[in-house]
């Protein structure tokens, strides 16, 4: 396995894609700060992204039984480790509020760590944990625009950019759900019937918080239509492939489940521009 490439390429919308509607709103978004740290907005890019590296590479060299297999891991780990960390300094000197991010970060590094350790990589608890993390790099990317600085950021980012936050989380962390359903856990009444609630209840916040915002006076309403449509498409997705996967089991590869999801990812990346 090569370990200066992740190969898990479910992984690489979740990493990408709030990473980007982030930096879309961070950059054109004009706040009423009328202060901006945009030169930090591409360091944290690098710094996730080399951070992730970092973190599959640290998975495979704590597997490692043999001293070569370990050094050969151990090259990328130094390397990724290395460039993520200054690059996560150079967005820290850019603005030092970005360290009020910790906060959120660590204790879902951590979890998805420990599951490392514990030899449960893939776990649902690992999976949640990291792709809250993707969801809300979303936010810290929006932080580095036009907005109050941290911590007060939190109390004046439009209600809009709160519900594409919450919608993207909540579909992601949906993701590792269906994704089990038809891999992992394919099969397993009990999980499917989680899988099924867990969208279930996703729609019906997603409804909530767009209605709030929309009449609240947050009037985007291709963004909220948007936002619903994928949620409820998420949901039958949910219900009716895994049912399907069981009738044709041969059908639905894991390279065809994730071909699958390109449309909804693209129309959450819209719902989250057309805020701006």
């Amino acid at each position: 396995m090569n370990p200066w490439v992740p190969n898990q390429h479910g992984a690489w919308a979740m990493l990408v894609a709030p990473m980007l509607v982030g930096a879309i709103i961070g950059l054109a978004y004009e706040g009423p700060s009328g202060q901006h740290h945009r030169a930090a907005i591409p360091a944290i890019a690098i710094a996730w992204m080399l951070g992730y590296f970092w973190f599959f590479a640290y998975g495979l060299w704590f597997k490692a039984r043999s001293a070569n297999r370990k050094a050969q891991y151990a090259r990328p780990m130094l390397v990724y480790g290395v460039v993520s960390a200054l690059a996560g300094l150079f967005a820290l000197i850019q603005y030092p509020g970005l360290a009020w991010w910790a906060l959120i970060f660590a204790p879902l590094v951590a979890v998805a760590v420990e599951e490392i350790i514990r030899r449960r990589p893939r776990s649902l608890i690992s999976g949640i944990a990291t792709t809250l993390a993707s969801s809300a790099l979303l936010l810290v990317m929006v932080s580095a625009g036009e907005f109050a600085p941290m911590p007060w950021f939190f109390f004046n980012v439009p209600a809009e950019i709160w519900v594409v936050a919450l919608s993207t989380a909540l579909y992601y962390v949906g993701t590792i759900f269906y994704v089990k359903t038809m891999i992992r856990e394919k099969g397993n009444a009990p999980f499917e019937n989680l899988s099924h609630n867990y969208h279930a209840v996703a729609v019906v916040l997603t409804i909530a918080a767009t209605a709030t915002a929309f009449f609240g006076g947050g009037r985007n309403l291709a963004s909220t239509l948007l936002l619903i449509t994928v949620m409820t498409a998420a949901w039958w997705r949910s219900v009716a492939i895994p049912a399907d996967a069981q009738k044709n089991p041969t059908t639905w590869t894991p390279k065809k489940v994730g071909l699958w999801e390109i449309p909804l990812v693209l129309a959450l990346i819209a719902a989250g521009v057309a805020v701006v």
